[in-house]
């Protein structure tokens, strides 16, 4: 577990660096803020594409053969990232990257894999936390090699340290990472089923994961709109530079890292998944009301943390659950198709923040984060009711 959690935590690292220059880059390049939040979005269209097939593909070879690609393939990715002189290269790097993005489901399938239903929200916790650990120190280093205002942004620097980590969080996977998928558990479903439909026809079968995925759609839309939009928004709201931006969102990963290492794994066994994600819903909502009247970044600081706390309380308690109603043989798929739900609604956060932004309001994608969250709360008591009813069903 320690060895999995530095691996994603390294990789998360990289990932992390790009975050405070990118969308100062791309403007820097010719993009406006509608343009360079779309290019922001086509990293998580790669990830809807990618991160199902990826998950059936470990379900059937191996946990770790995936890592491994997908810690490479990333590398490579922010080599050609930190090359990128246009628009479209841009766009590209980013797309590719998503699509060999794989590492935090198939690192979620491996706990699923070793750990008992008992303690796994706890360890998919640590998981989580050691992804918000590369997150304090990606935004961090990546605000100070990316430039010191906004008109001298460069990804290049930022890029290139990404894909040095990347590359060596791979050998390390190499040579000290053990597969935690046994043979005799693994799928023997053929390659057929891993295209994009048939991955979603299969989940939406099931009664309770599409209302799940429904729920991570959700969330994700709202968190990747004002995640992308924030350099911009923090920029018009308080002249922030990018290194302003790297410590905060530094800060954030320190929010969600305690909440995931610290408070998640007990409560869920207490509370259960369905009520914590339920709190985490009105808790993110409470903190971009917070933010969106904030009269100075002090308070917005107040708010966000409440909203950092609750998107670390959902992602591990919906991750647990997902991996609860998946069948023993098909857990790395079905985190897949989930993560990839996740990602569909990552795109289209992106695609409407930067026009939110633009046309409306500064504020106009924090109050549209509000307006989703709210129909969310609903349908997390719909789950809890159909699994009240399937639990008494097969009681009897």
């Amino acid at each position: 577990m320690i060895i999995l959690c530095l691996i994603t935590g390294l990789a998360t690292v990289g990932f992390g660096l790009v975050l405070p220059t990118f969308l100062f880059y791309a403007e820097n390049l010719g993009a406006t803020p509608m343009v360079a939040t779309i290019i922001i979005g086509t990293y998580s269209m790669g990830q809807f594409i990618g991160t199902p097939i990826w998950g059936r593909v470990s379900d059937r070879i191996g946990r770790k053969p995936v890592l491994l690609i997908s810690i490479f393939g990333q590398g490579i990715c922010f080599v050609l990232l930190a090359l990128s002189t246009n628009l479209w290269m841009l766009a590209l790097a980013r797309f590719f990257g998503g699509m060999v993005s794989a590492n935090i489901s198939t690192a979620m399938a491996y706990v699923t894999d070793s750990t008992e239903e008992s303690v796994r929200a706890k360890h998919i916790g640590f998981i989580g936390a050691s992804v918000s650990v590369g997150f304090m120190a990606g935004p961090a280093l990546g605000g100070l090699l990316g430039g010191q205002d906004a008109s001298t942004a460069s990804l290049y620097l930022p890029a290139m340290v990404a894909g040095s980590i990347s590359f060596t969080t791979g050998i390390c996977a190499l040579f000290f990472l053990k597969e935690s998928l046994k043979k005799e558990n693994r799928s023997d479903k053929t390659i057929e089923s891993n295209s994009l439909i048939k991955n979603w026809g299969l989940v939406f079968r099931r009664p309770i994961l599409p209302l799940i995925i429904l729920l991570g759609l959700g969330m994700m839309y709202v968190t990747g709109t004002f995640e992308t939009i924030f350099p911009l928004w923090t920029n018009a709201r308080f002249s922030w530079s990018p290194m302003d931006i790297g410590f905060c969102l530094t800060y954030i990963g320190l929010v969600v890292t305690l909440m995931q290492a610290t408070v998640v794994g007990r409560v869920v066994p207490i509370l259960g998944e369905a009520r914590v994600i339920r709190i985490s819903f009105f808790g993110y909502a409470l903190g971009l009301l917070i933010m969106s009247q904030a009269p100075n970044w002090e308070i917005m600081i107040a708010g966000l943390t409440v909203s950092a706390a609750s998107g670390a309380a959902f992602s591990t308690s919906a991750s647990s659950l997902v991996s609860k109603v998946a069948g023993k043989k098909e857990k790395g798929f079905v985190l897949g198709v989930y993560q990839s739900g996740c990602w569909l609604g990552r795109i289209l956060g992106p695609l409407t923040a930067g026009a939110l932004f633009s046309l409306i309001d500064v504020n106009a994608p924090l109050y549209a984060g509000i307006v989703i969250l709210i129909p969310c709360i609903i349908v997390v008591g719909f789950i809890s009711k159909k699994m009240k009813q399937q639990a008494l069903h097969s009681s009897i």
